[in-house]
């Protein structure tokens, strides 16, 4: 669908059937502590028949691309309407903490994302979502560069961005750190960012 087009009525009760799978899934993969579960198990619990599950969700894994969708929409959001004065480096902590109650993830969150984490078909998932992330960083960062020069000037710092979030998420979920998380963030992304010349 074209940027800007409202989705028709069919198109968001299909995203609401699909957010409400990806939620089932992820309840049923952090209550068993794996990703084993079976797409008939998951189906039956949303309240929908395996070829309901298929229909939307080809293989099993992408159940929970609208999770992570959902989360690259709100830091888009974050970011949409933060003003230019704003610290890019904050304005970018607190973009990828806004979902998070406090700043903070609830264990149940940093128990799925440990599974993401840790099981490769998952993971890529989320990097493909981080992939889509990069453009909505980039038009941010578009607003905060200089203007000219190589089109890599452009894409690299939202990759960097994007790539260096990803790895302080996988630090602080796979090593069981208590450390503050947006403290993280903002040290990874200082350093990222402090060649990139934002205003």
């Amino acid at each position: 669908m074209p940027r800007g087009e409202r989705p028709t009525l069919t198109e968001r009760r299909a995203e609401e059937l699909r957010a409400a799978i990806a939620r089932t899934a992820m309840e049923i993969f952090v209550a068993d502590g794996d990703t084993s579960a079976k797409v008939e198990r998951i189906a039956e619990a949303a309240g929908v028949s395996p070829r309901t599950f298929h229909r939307h969700f080809p293989v099993k894994e992408d159940v929970v691309r609208p999770l992570f969708r959902a989360t690259s929409e709100a830091v888009a959001a974050a970011l949409r309407d933060v003003p230019d004065t704003t610290d890019p480096v904050e304005a970018l902590v607190v973009a990828w903490t806004a979902a998070m109650p406090g700043g903070r993830l609830s264990e149940f969150d940093r128990r799925f994302l440990t599974l993401m984490v840790t099981t490769s078909e998952y993971r890529l998932r989320w990097q493909e979502a981080d992939q889509e992330l990069c453009e909505v960083i980039a038009g941010y960062l578009d607003r905060r560069l200089p203007a000219g020069g190589h089109p890599l000037h452009r894409t690299l710092p939202a990759y960097l961005v994007v790539h260096a979030t990803r790895h302080v998420f996988e630090h602080w979920i796979t090593s069981g750190s208590e450390e503050d998380l947006a403290g993280l963030l903002r040290d990874a992304l200082r350093m990222v960012l402090a060649g990139a010349a934002v205003r």
